[in-house]
């Protein structure tokens, strides 16, 4: 992946928390739920670069990301943060796809995913993300 397409996505990851962080100010916890996810997913891809196939599948690239490959030295992912991914992944498709509102809870806890990874990358990739988080 280019360097600038990295940026781009990186500040796109960024954008989608600070997204999730408003919503859920706003008390819009369905929609919280899906930025923090997307914010999620994009800072995945960026730590793992373009995907093997055309296009990253949502559970391909969580399991790609638990290797932990794109750390250095090579370090899998804590279960506890992998288990907290696919439970924001399980709440972005109630969040989508139901009719179920979810609660300020399930938001806060999603905002709390979100950040680990953006940190997560952010130090593996050298990445400023003052005042972000």
């Amino acid at each position: 992946m280019e360097t600038s397409d990295q940026h781009t996505l990186w500040t796109q990851a960024l954008e989608q928390y600070q997204a999730a962080v408003l919503t859920a100010q706003q008390g819009w916890h369905n929609v919280s739920v899906a930025c923090s996810y997307y914010a999620v997913f994009t800072a995945m891809w960026v730590a793992l670069g373009d995907p093997p196939r055309r296009r990253w599948e949502h559970a391909g690239i969580v399991d790609h990301f638990a290797l932990g490959q794109w750390r250095t030295p090579h370090t899998p992912l804590a279960r506890e943060l992998i288990r907290a991914i696919r439970k924001l992944y399980e709440n972005r498709l109630v969040a989508h796809y139901s009719a179920v509102p979810l609660s300020v809870l399930e938001s806060a806890t999603s905002l709390d995913t979100a950040r680990d990874v953006l940190r997560l990358v952010a130090e593996a990739r050298h990445y400023s993300i003052e005042g972000m988080l």
